[in-house]
């Protein structure tokens, strides 16, 4: 079989963290061990570069920083990006997110005549019209939300398919007027992510008495994500009785308010952007709960890889990470990411009782539904098919 070439170009990726990063990184260890595959990344950068990654390439191209965004990045440089895909010459393009560089990309590919792949993984619309309304009230946020859509709209009738991790996700995109969405679920490596021993000890390590019930949350700390709700959430709990302890594990804008806010709090702790996945893995296990508070969620990395290590997780109703709980004997889910709503699905949690058995039961349905392995090999079915199917008109344009 000839190998196929795939390039991933990816503006909203950071160095730091996000779900994207962990996409492309995961696909790049999953393509490592396969002879018929050949993949090549663009991302934006501190710096111009190129660095190996099992068998793929990353492209890093020198961008300007993202205002407000620690760690992002505006990939803005068409000539950079062309030259790179000109020098690579893929069979497909997958592009991961509605920005510049997405165009660029769907130039090259009309050029080429080669397929384009659109992955929906952020609800766009959604996140910026909160932001809109925000700082400029709803009537802006109504005539942005028109442009918006429209936009979108443009954008990803122009490819030859496009894929979305849940169906919440294909629902966005029909209101769009998409047409043909595919539902492929991302996922998560089951080999790392499993249910771990030692959590006494790893709990010990975390500053987390043995009676305290360890709730955890993972990911960026910004105001999207809805974490400010989660110290009010604790202190709530504190008051109906749980004796419990908030742990923060990332970084993001937020970071400085959580901490300032924890110096009063003995039982509200932070730690860093987690490098190690096998480190993760470990205190995903170790909590009783993990909360997942985002309501512009196309999928959640953070929920799939905490149950998959055996720890059931708290998300918000209609937050895009509900799909992530198919299965689960009692799912947990908070009606809105406001404090009282938090703390009432988290008191209810805590209570329900967990066993070694429970938490194996997770990890198994969780390499059932939603493992990488499965990702990947339906995304090579669905490039294949495009690559061997007869020019379509996005191509011939």
């Amino acid at each position: 079989m000839v190998p196929i070439k795939i390039c991933d170009v990816i503006q909203f990726h950071s160095p730091l963290s996000g779900g994207i990063k962990r996409y492309v990184t995961d696909k790049a260890r999953f393509f490592a061990d396969r002879q018929d595959v050949e993949h090549c990344v663009i991302v934006p950068g501190a710096r111009d570069g190129v660095q190996a990654y099992g068998r793929s390439r990353f492209y890093s191209i020198r961008s300007v920083p993202l205002v407000g965004a620690v760690g992002y990045r505006l990939l803005l440089s068409r000539w950079k990006i062309l030259r790179i895909l000109e020098s690579e010459t893929p069979h497909i393009v997958e592009i991961g997110d509605p920005y510049y560089s997405a165009w660029v990309a769907l130039e090259y590919a009309r050029k080429a005549k080669i397929p384009t792949v659109g992955y929906y993984h952020s609800d766009f619309p959604r996140a910026l019209g909160r932001t809109v309304r925000k700082y400029f009230g709803p009537t802006s946020a109504r005539l942005a939300s028109v442009y918006v859509h429209g936009y979108l709209r443009r954008l990803y009738t122009r490819m030859d398919a496009t894929a979305a991790a849940t169906a919440k996700g294909c629902t966005i995109l029909g209101k769009l007027g998409v047409r043909g969405t595919r539902i492929i679920p991302l996922g998560m490596d089951p080999e790392t992510f499993r249910p771990q021993g030692g959590r006494d000890s790893m709990r010990q390590k975390l500053g987390v008495s043995g009676s305290s019930r360890l709730i955890l949350y993972v990911g960026r700390l910004a105001w999207e994500k809805h974490v400010n709700g989660l110290i009010p959430m604790m202190d709530l709990l504190r008051r109906r009785g749980v004796h419990g302890h908030l742990l923060f594990v990332g970084d993001g804008p937020l970071r400085s308010k959580l901490e300032k806010a924890s110096l009063s709090r003995p039982y509200v702790s932070l730690l860093p952007f987690c490098t190690s996945r096998e480190r993760l893995a470990h205190i995903y296990s170790a909590a009783d709960l993990c909360v997942y508070p985002g309501t512009s969620e196309t999928f959640g990395y953070v929920a799939a890889e905490a149950q998959a290590c055996g720890t059931p997780v708290l998300v918000v109703a209609g937050g895009g990470a509900d799909d992530i709980l198919t299965g689960e004997r009692r799912p947990i889910v908070a009606r809105s990411p406001d404090p009282e709503d938090l703390a009432q699905a988290a008191y209810e949690a805590l209570q329900a009782p967990e066993s070694d058995s429970s938490r194996w039961e997770r990890h198994r349905r969780m390499v059932t539904h939603f493992s990488w392995n499965r990702t990947f090999l339906t995304l090579l079915e669905l490039y294949r098919e495009l690559a061997e199917a007869p020019l379509s008109g996005s191509r011939d344009g």
